[in-house]
């Protein structure tokens, strides 16, 4: 290149100054295009080149839901704001499982709708549901508070004839009482106390109207009920009780005794009773062999009635060594 043809000062300067403007024209034309696009909603064209340049998004930690409107034109959609979608996860469902727990024990503890109304008692002969009543005592109470275990021992105590107590709790506000009352079959006088007997020689006290028929005058002869007999737990109280041999055998003698004649036991002799006509009978306290020795007293009697003696005591304690006595 020759000196001739190196432009000068002058021409680059005035080169420099042509191509200033055009920069900042397309400068400004950008910031102008920007602005708009970012004001209006993007406008898509299906089938067609976009109306505005989609501009990259952040990708948001939460899904969002995408809501476009058609527009006029063919083809062209409007697309909304996005709206966050809300999803269910398990802290949300254990706080409402949580509520709902919480709402349905508030309600066992205070509402009136469990509030016990009623107690069904089945199987009562001599007791009263008012006595039930009194000693359960859970009227108005709410049903979640009634502990059947506890309210079991509460009526064994107070209660001794009671066996077979089951409680049991009904929603929404019933308790039932099942149990059997003992029967009894001889009522045992001693020391100034009567106690009534079962059959299986359980004593009790007396309660309630329609006692046995059959009465025993007897001296200290209960005793208490060993740990693991019938009908006792590790937890309750001891029973009296009698052998049962001996309550066999007053149930067998009784009907051979005189009328209105009580029993009487001897802890020397057993069991007999006072003859009206003047002389006192004695068995023994088995009942082994019982009828035999009625049999062996009904002879001797007619035998020394026969002879005309009159016996302050016959014994029939042994059946094999029977005898009497013209003085007591």
């Amino acid at each position: 290149m020759t000196a001739k043809d190196k432009p000068t000062r002058a021409e680059l300067l005035r080169e420099k100054r042509e191509r200033g403007p055009r920069k900042s024209s397309s400068k400004s034309a950008r910031r102008s295009r920007s602005k708009t696009s970012a004001s209006l909603p993007p406008v898509l064209v299906r089938g067609g080149v976009a109306a505005s340049v989609s501009h990259s998004r952040r990708k948001s930690k939460n899904s969002r839901r995408r809501f476009d409107i058609a527009l006029n034109g063919q083809g062209a959609e409007m697309r909304l704001p996005s709206v966050p979608s809300v999803k269910v996860g398990w802290r949300l469902l254990s706080a409402l499982l949580v509520g709902a727990l919480g709402f349905m024990i508030y309600s066992l503890w205070y509402s009136p709708f469990f509030g016990v109304e009623t107690i069904g008692v089945t199987g009562l002969v001599r007791l009263t549901n008012a006595e039930i009543n009194s000693v359960v005592d859970v009227i108005g109470k709410s049903i979640i508070l009634v502990n059947p275990a506890d309210l079991e021992q509460k009526l064994q105590e107070a209660f001794p004839e009671l066996v077979n107590i089951s409680v049991e709790t009904e929603i929404p506000n019933k308790v039932v009482v099942n149990l059997v009352e003992r029967q009894p079959v001889l009522a045992w006088h001693q020391d100034g106390q009567t106690f009534w007997v079962d059959e299986r020689g359980v004593a009790f006290p007396p309660h309630g109207e329609g006692g046995p028929s059959i009465t025993v005058q007897g001296s200290d002869l209960l005793s208490v009920a060993p740990a693991g007999s019938e009908t006792l737990e590790e937890d309750e109280d001891p029973l009296q009780t009698l052998p049962i041999d001996l309550v066999n055998a007053i149930l067998i003698i009784s009907p051979e005794a005189p009328e209105n004649t009580p029993i009487v036991y001897d802890s020397q002799h057993g069991l007999g009773w006072l003859d009206p006509r003047g002389w006192q009978v004695y068995f023994g306290s088995s009942d082994e062999d019982m009828a035999l020795k009625l049999k062996v007293y009904w002879k001797t009697y007619k035998r020394l009635k026969k002879a005309g003696i009159q016996p302050a005591l016959i014994s029939v304690e042994h059946v094999h060594a029977p005898y009497y006595r013209l003085e007591r």
